[in-house]
């Protein structure tokens, strides 16, 4: 075991990722989304695989640099939220709303293999730079258009303006609604909730990137374009098992979150001596596991069987149960406690896990030790923790090349090696409003 351990490390560990190779060298894509999470978030997956990302912002900036903690939290004009995902981006502007500007769009996309684009469905194909027309000039392109709704059906029609939003995706999917307590558990706990982050637009994210990906594979075998359509909703309804569940069972399941659970018990989190915990013991067996470990093994015979256990009355008394019995340990005798178990031989699994905040999180030597953490320098950001990508590659591992630049940092540099442009040509430029 230990040999293996250390073979792994070796083989995988970040720290050696700037020596590495790159698996999406040569690959151009173009960022041309505005206010849009997931096309930003993705993208810059891209970028740290060594694709070569150029975003593309109108001359006064995305929008989404605006987005930060409490609305007031910037470094360079720029929010938190767009800052923690623009690693390894070129950034240039270019107004996509006058003519000049398409004009050398199409120049720029000509030698792109991928565009990526939020715009509500059809503007682009109206601005003659959508994929149509894209791929009457370069027949290899993959195209990626992120919206609401999708780019046809009666809701990309009638609701064809109203842009993508992370929260969008939770509530049109069912997600939302299944983020809550069970309906008789009153309210607050019976309100549709959401999680506290960018939950729909990581999704979306990764759903993107491994479209584009796919598309690539595709198109270095057949030499054929390809335009890939996809929304927040439809990736969160992917998820959402809820969907399956109300056609299997014929009718609408009210199955709410921790603490209560209309299909399982326990599946609920509880405090215990040094905070909280998840325990998880839903079948007979492991809720035998679950009350025993914790003393209280009589509760087997209150609760014999799962149907015992999951009406709600009585899932609200076995909760209350189990919180006194367990609110006696702490995490780490729990967690002995349930390894005990394990070499004897016993049947049922217990499931523990510590909840931690975030601020135990990052204080934890482990996962610096795996350079899931990282501090990094930057002459004009200062100081900054990132977490790496969770992929560990042995071969061609992402990267962190560089945290973020300013809006139309790379105009000078970008503009003339790919267009030739010299400084009277972007002076002219700038002066007319396109750059």
């Amino acid at each position: 075991m230990e040999e293996w351990v250390e073979y792994a490390r070796k083989l995988t560990d970040p720290e050696n990722a700037r020596f590495m190779d790159d698996a999406l060298k040569d690959v151009v894509v173009l960022d041309i989304s505005s206010s849009s999470p997931s096309a930003h978030i993705a993208s810059s997956i891209l970028a740290e695989f060594g694709a070569r990302v150029i975003k593309i912002e109108p001359p006064e900036g995305d929008p989404l640099r605006e987005i930060t903690p409490f609305g007031e939290h910037y470094l360079r004009n720029t929010g938190l939220n767009f800052l923690v995902e623009g690693r390894n981006k070129e950034y240039i502007t270019l107004n996509l709303e006058k003519e000049e500007g398409r004009e050398i769009f199409k120049k720029i996309a000509c030698k792109a293999d991928v565009v990526i684009e939020s715009f509500p469905p059809g503007y682009a194909d109206e601005l003659g730079i959508g994929y149509r027309q894209l791929r009457s000039i370069n027949p290899e392109i993959i195209y990626l258009a992120l919206s609401a709704h999708g780019q046809f059906g009666r809701n990309a029609r009638e609701f064809a303006k109203i842009p993508d939003s992370n929260l969008l995706g939770l509530a049109n999917s069912g997600y939302m609604y299944s983020c809550k307590e069970l309906e008789d558990a009153g309210e607050p706990y019976s309100l549709p909730t959401a999680p506290g982050f960018w939950m729909a637009s990581y999704f979306t994210a990764i759903y993107a990137v491994s479209g584009v990906l796919l598309a690539l594979i595709h198109r270095n075998r057949t030499g054929v374009s390809q335009m890939i359509d996809i929304t927040s909703t439809e990736v969160m309804m992917k998820i959402t098992m809820e969907l399956q569940w109300v056609h299997f069972f014929k009718e609408p399941v009210d199955v709410g979150v921790l603490p209560l659970d209309a299909g399982v018990f326990s599946y609920a989190y509880y405090r215990v001596k040094d905070g909280y915990v998840f325990a998880s013991g839903y079948t007979d067996d492991n809720f035998r596991a679950l009350v025993t470990q914790i003393g209280v093994p009589e509760l087997m015979k209150r609760y014999p069987t799962v149907f015992d256990r999951t009406p709600l009355e009585k899932q609200k008394q076995a909760y209350r149960d189990v919180q006194d019995a367990i609110r006696n340990f702490t995490f780490d005798e729990l967690a002995r406690r349930m390894l005990e178990w394990k070499e004897k031989g016993e049947r049922g699994t217990a499931i523990y896990a510590k909840v931690l905040s975030p601020e135990e999180v990052l204080k934890e030597r482990y996962w610096w030790d795996k350079a899931v953490f990282r501090r990094y320098r930057d002459r004009k950001y200062g100081e900054l923790v990132m977490v790496n990508s969770p992929w560990r590659f042995s071969r061609t591992p992402p990267k962190i090349r560089w945290i973020c630049k300013d809006v139309g940092e790379d105009n000078t540099h970008f503009y003339h090696t790919v267009l030739g442009f010299g400084k009277e040509d972007l002076e002219n430029l700038k002066k007319n409003g396109i750059i």
